[in-house]
């Protein structure tokens, strides 16, 4: 009784907004975070008692295209009764839940995967994008890095004579997806481009901590003319943009 008591009086000096220690842990008065406290959720509209048995599961992604998908999916998740929480890791392509042992985690994400036209595989570890473009033999196209490890000098690969365009990019960015597939089309054109993709990883990566520090959207390309020279640099898919900087790279 004292017990109950305690928490009733620290609910009523929880102001919406703001935070209060309590319980070994935090309380959070309406900000959408729900602890768990000696057995019990807690949050501004009161108490709801853990259901027994409540675990996380942990469903891989694959076939996935973008962390859009993923945050759609987690979304529906966390509206669904017996859903604590749900969380997607963009990095890993993996969603983790924690739910009521009536729950169906993995057939419900299976469900709504499908429904997105993507696949869910229960267990960690086997989240999985789609593959990046495929170039026609002979384009002059390479990743140069794909774990996001940092890269001193760009210059080493720049092409003498070609224009050149570097491209730092993510799997799960799906605007980076559409500039790879424009980037066929252009080197399927032209012969005199050089095309070297960089996947960052995530934003803090050594990779983007040096070149992205002040750049807020993917993809991010940075054209070199033909003398080597930066002729643009364009954060954000803006294919006009990217066609025409080719082009002027190209008379230089």
């Amino acid at each position: 009784m004292r017990s109950a008591n305690a928490l009733s009086s620290a609910l009523r000096l929880a102001a919406c907004g703001g935070w209060l220690s309590a319980c070994g842990g935090w309380l959070s008065a309406c900000g959408g975070l729900l602890i768990a406290c000696g057995g019990l959720l807690i949050a501004c509209g009161g108490v709801q008692p853990v259901p027994e048995g409540a675990s996380t599961t942990v469903v891989s992604l694959r076939k996935i295209d973008c962390e859009a998908c993923g945050a759609e999916l987690v979304a529906d998740l966390r509206e669904r009764p017996g859903v604590y929480s749900a969380a997607f890791d963009r990095r890993r392509a993996e969603i983790s839940v924690t739910a009521s042992r009536s729950f169906d985690v993995a057939g419900t994400v299976k469900r709504l995967a499908a429904d997105e036209g993507f696949e869910a595989v229960l267990g960690a570890g086997q989240g999985q994008y789609l593959g990046w473009a495929t170039f026609p033999e002979g384009a002059d196209a390479r990743t140069i890095e794909d774990g996001g490890a940092d890269i001193p000098d760009l210059g080493a690969h720049i092409v003498p004579g070609k224009v050149t365009v570097i491209d730092f990019v993510a799997a799960w960015c799906m605007p980076c997806r559409k500039l790879d597939a424009h980037m066929v089309t252009v080197l399927e054109a032209r012969k005199d481009v050089a095309y070297r993709k960089l996947d960052i990883v995530d934003w803090d990566s050594p990779l983007a901590r040096r070149y992205l520090k002040q750049v807020s959207k993917l993809p991010y390309v940075i054209v070199f003319d033909t003398s080597g020279a930066r002729a643009e640099a364009i954060a954000g898919l803006a294919l006009d943009e990217l066609d025409a900087a080719i082009e002027r790279g190209a008379r230089r």
